[in-house]
């Protein structure tokens, strides 16, 4: 079943074009890595797909639905972001973070009712973060802010989860229990991410798009498009490719 289908897509920032004909769709329960050298129009492509930038020409399906028939709160329903930076809020515990994902369901001036309290508890556990569920989100360590950035998505309840750089300002420990977190969500939801590692990108996505200046010069399996040619093309970087001969995973080893 496609989870989402994008056709001639092209957008930008006011009279700057940044993305240019992209054409890709991807399958439920996907976890797509998007890379490419920055600059490209990774997180412009996450923004637009997120309906927070608009869609100049082109369209957009999410499970079938065409978001230009969509209102926001309705987009917000059915898709999730997760910014590379996200500040905590001073007062906020981790349930009143993970709590402000159910905003696309409420009413205009209502409250929580108890179906959006056993969403969260539930998100809570799939997440096992129950021991943090009363302390401040100031207080958290960096991976513990992006475990609970995931969960406040996920109390969205979308059908489509992306994330900018989730792993950029992690220690290594951190950055693996993360992928293997939204690696573990693929069962739940279809997963987006951008990515700067491509030996992580690689050892954790089942799809790849790499780009370069606003356009995808390659879009296939991580074994398919991390090879040497297209690792030169897209950053000018010269690398020889090893891959894991039981798992076919593509790992790079940059040469000087």
């Amino acid at each position: 079943m496609t989870a989402l289908a994008v056709e001639n897509l092209i957008s930008g920032y006011g009279s700057k074009k940044i993305l240019q004909n992209l054409s890709f769709e991807i399958k439920v329960g996907d976890f797509l890595g998007i890379v490419g050298p920055n600059g490209c129009g990774k997180t412009t492509l996450l923004r637009v797909l997120a309906g927070l930038l608009p869609l100049w020409q082109g369209r957009i399906k999410i499970g079938g639905w065409d978001v230009a028939e969509l209102s926001r709160k309705e987009i917000a329903q059915k898709v999730a972001y997760v910014p590379q930076l996200m500040e905590p809020v001073e007062g906020f515990t981790v349930t009143d973070m993970i709590l402000l994902g159910r905003t696309p369901y409420l009413n205009r001036f209502s409250f929580e009712e108890e179906e959006d309290w056993q969403v969260v508890k539930a998100v809570i556990a799939e997440l096992k973060i129950e021991n943090l569920a009363n302390t401040q989100v100031d207080e958290l360590s960096g991976g513990e802010f992006q475990r609970v950035a995931i969960a406040r998505a996920l109390a969205q309840e979308p059908k489509l989860i992306l994330l900018d750089e989730p792993i950029s300002h992690l220690d290594i420990r951190y950055q693996i229990k993360i992928l293997k977190l939204l690696y573990k969500l693929r069962s739940l939801k279809t997963v987006i991410s951008t990515f700067h590692d491509l030996n992580l990108a690689a050892r954790f996505c089942n799809k790849l798009i790499l780009m370069k200046k606003g356009e995808i010069i390659a879009y296939g399996r991580p074994d398919e498009i991390l090879t040497a040619e297209n690792i030169w093309s897209a950053y000018r970087i010269k690398a020889e490719v090893r891959r894991n001969p039981r798992k076919k995973h593509a790992r790079l080893v940059f040469l000087p």
